[in-house]
């Protein structure tokens, strides 16, 4: 049973309400969770044999190719230099989750936002043909798809690409793809990960492995937003942001599968990088407070979740507000 708390925080930040919200569909998170959990990666199961490197398509976009995608393939530099590639700007990474693809709203909102604000490389991982089968085999196919992607991220730094330079961005299965690159790259750290409400049935705490971690890279973020159900409550970043508390989402009223917080976690990050309304949060005690109490009296700092710059040395545990529609961003309430 999900039991759904009222989070206040201080500095006249109230608690988002809704009346008797419609709880998450029981009976397919119990179908899914009598499967085995994703194994460690070094047991997963490639005897499957379903995630070959075609299935996996790392697509280049900048503002000179906006629109139409480069095809970069793994260890074949003429793909990487007769491209727009810039070794000279940075690299964004996008990687979508379960039932998406490569045009999903997730990395063509985010890919969009970014270009709108810089001249960046951007990566999208089309790994459709892996995610779109149902959640038990998609959420095994992560290993493989993390591998494939530590693949294509050891080539580009044969080519001379700093991991300085990488930011990963995934979503659902693809936080946990992500992750696993950024734990196996072969000339790590990357330098950072953000977490979109990384995928909770049949990942664990205990297997750190198999799932996002904040080892993964010298600094990473995520963002909860249907904690408990789809995605993880549990804290896994440096820093971890809980808008409207991480569990349920202003205007998913009817929200059965939970696919409408899910997905906030995308719309949050995408705006942020070009709204100039901010997402301010404010900074919870621990993830105690948050979760005993039901409530954040914090400690007086504030944090902006998103935008377009890296927050390094703020860990902790983040609380925040925002809208029921677009546009999302409340600024700061204090």
């Amino acid at each position: 049973m999900i039991v759904w708390l009222i989070f206040v925080c201080v500095a006249g930040v109230s608690a988002v309400e809704w009346d008797a919200p419609t709880p998450y569909d029981p009976v397919w998170l119990a179908s899914v969770q009598q499967y085995p959990a994703v194994p460690p990666l070094n047991e997963t199961r490639f005897w499957w044999g379903w995630v070959y490197e075609q299935d996996v398509q790392f697509r280049l976009f900048t503002r000179r190719n906006p629109y139409e995608f480069q095809v970069l393939k793994i260890n074949d530099s003429m793909s990487l230099w007769d491209s727009n590639f810039d070794f000279n700007k940075k690299v964004k990474v996008l990687t979508h989750g379960w039932l998406n693809h490569g045009d999903s709203p997730m990395p063509e909102s985010i890919k969009e936002a970014y270009l709108n604000v810089s001249d960046l490389n951007i990566i999208v991982v089309d790994w459709g043909n892996a995610a779109n089968v149902n959640y038990i085999l998609a959420s095994y196919n992560v290993a493989m798809v993390g591998r494939l992607l530590t693949q294509f991220l050891n080539f580009l730094i044969d080519e001379g690409v700093s991991m300085d330079d990488m930011h990963l961005i995934g979503h659902s299965l693809g936080a946990h793809v992500v992750g696993i690159a950024g734990a196996y790259v072969r000339e790590g750290p990357i330098d950072t990960i953000t977490g979109l409400d990384p995928a909770l049935p049949l990942f664990t705490l205990g297997n750190k492995d198999a799932r996002l971690d904040k080892h993964d890279a010298r600094h990473v973020e995520v963002i909860h937003t249907c904690g408990g159900y789809l995605g993880f409550a549990s804290p896994l970043g440096h820093i971890d942001f809980y808008p409207n508390g991480g569990t349920r989402q202003p205007g998913c009223r009817f929200d059965y599968r939970g696919l409408c917080a899910h997905n906030r976690a995308h719309m949050f990050f995408s705006e942020s990088i070009i709204s100039d309304v901010p997402f301010t949060a404010v900074r919870c005690k621990d993830y105690d407070e948050l979760y005993y109490s039901g409530s954040c009296k914090g400690t007086g700092e504030t944090l902006i979740m998103g935008g377009f710059d890296i927050h390094y040395g703020k860990d902790g545990i983040y609380y925040l507000k925002t809208n029921a529609e677009k546009p999302f961003a409340l600024g700061d309430l204090s």
